[in-house]
């Protein structure tokens, strides 16, 4: 695949990748033998491919140690990688696979192999999940389930309180001129594209027009001159915050809160009245002919646990996906998401999509045009 389309699902890889140097094993003491699971089918070998961290190697120490399961992770640089191993000789190597909504999405769209219909009786504890989180569109097709939400959280606006009450009621509004000299972007194509589409009222701000994308990209130029600098990654965003180049992160992570508080300086987070923000949500599968399929369950089935799940939750510094888990999590993450978009079925992690079409598809341009847009921007 394209490297310019890779980066559709990739964008906010570094997440992950920036936490496991900074937020640690958070919540491992909230964890103890009762939560570890022996049958007598269990052990050997479990392979795991996906996000750094997400093989819960803290979180499930217990759970494999007691169990005499041999972990094998494999940590993927994008998306697509774990697919692209199933197709070119991997398949029946793979057992758990962790991914981002956008791919999985994708890959059930596209009617493609590679993810196992999921016996969730064999998974019980995902009866715990929010009810938004229990038959996700991105996971779930004709009465099958594909995959097990693990985390999920939203990309607000992180902004020094002292200089600004809040973000403006629309992403078009931050080319007043009061903004000057305000705004942090994470170089994320995808990402802002969408979210001055939305904010122009585009109907489905993922499916666009030539025509829409110009429409888009023109709106944006008049924000340019705001913008201080374009960040590398979540992380690098947080640094300009904390040493006061910007004091407005557009697209921002709530996390960056806990990151700047550990340091010493206050922000604060919060989504354009009108316009909202996006959401994510990684997830567990696994793959056709897994070699190792009590082994996988079994894994799935102890992170659903609410213990398990608050701990990855706060380690991760994200939203968990049990609702019994949510007392258990660090009470610091736990107020960085709102919890209510995944209380009910049909939430905005089920119907909204951020990903345009990775070709394009009639008069909707694909991905690759949003990605020269976006230079065209940042080179205007």
């Amino acid at each position: 695949m394209d490297d310019r389309i890779r980066t559709l699902y990739d964008a906010r890889l570094d997440r992950r990748t920036f936490l496991q140097g900074t937020a640690g094993a958070v919540a491992l003491s909230v964890l103890g033998p009762r939560l570890v699971t022996r049958g007598q089918s269990l052990g050997g070998q479990l392979n795991f491919i996906g996000y750094d961290g997400e093989d819960a190697r803290n979180v499930a120490k217990p759970f494999f140690e007691a169990n005499g399961i041999q972990v094998n992770p494999t940590f993927i640089a994008d998306a697509f990688e774990p697919l692209t191993r199933f197709q070119t000789g991997g398949r029946g190597q793979m057992d758990i696979v962790s991914d981002n909504k956008d791919f999985m999405r994708a890959v059930l769209d596209g009617g493609v192999e590679f993810f196992m219909p999921l016996d969730l009786t064999r998974i019980p504890n995902a009866a715990g999940l929010f009810e938004g989180l229990k038959t996700p569109s991105w996971l779930y097709r004709d009465g099958v389930t594909y995959g097990i939400p693990l985390i999920w959280g939203d990309e607000p606006c992180v902004f020094d309180p002292a200089v600004w009450d809040g973000p403006p009621a629309r992403y078009t509004d931050f080319a007043d001129p009061s903004w000057a000299g305000a705004l942090v972007l994470v170089d994320d194509p995808i990402a802002n594209t969408w979210l001055w589409a939305t904010s122009l009222g585009f109907e489905q701000p993922n499916r666009l027009t030539q025509a829409q994308l110009d429409q888009t990209i023109d709106e944006m130029l008049k924000t340019k001159p705001n913008v201080v600098t374009f960040a590398a990654t979540l992380g690098d965003q947080a640094d300009v915050l904390i040493r006061g180049d910007a004091t407005m992160a557009v697209g921002g992570w709530a996390y960056q809160i806990l990151i700047a508080r550990e340091k010493g300086v206050t922000l604060s987070s919060a989504s354009p009245a009108t316009d909202g923000t996006f959401f994510w949500s990684d997830a567990y599968s696994i793959a056709l002919d897994a070699p190792n399929l009590d082994n996988a369950y079994a894994f799935i089935d102890f992170m659903m646990s609410p213990e398990a799940n608050a701990a990855i939750a706060s380690e991760l510094g994200s939203a968990c996906t049990i609702e019994a888990a949510l007392p258990l999590v660090d009470p610091l993450v736990a107020a960085l998401y709102p919890y209510d978009e995944v209380r009910a079925p049909g939430g905005v992690l089920d119907t909204q999509v951020v990903s345009p079409p990775t070709e394009d598809d009639g008069d909707i341009v694909g991905v690759a045009r949003w990605q020269e847009a976006w230079q065209r921007f940042k080179l205007s």
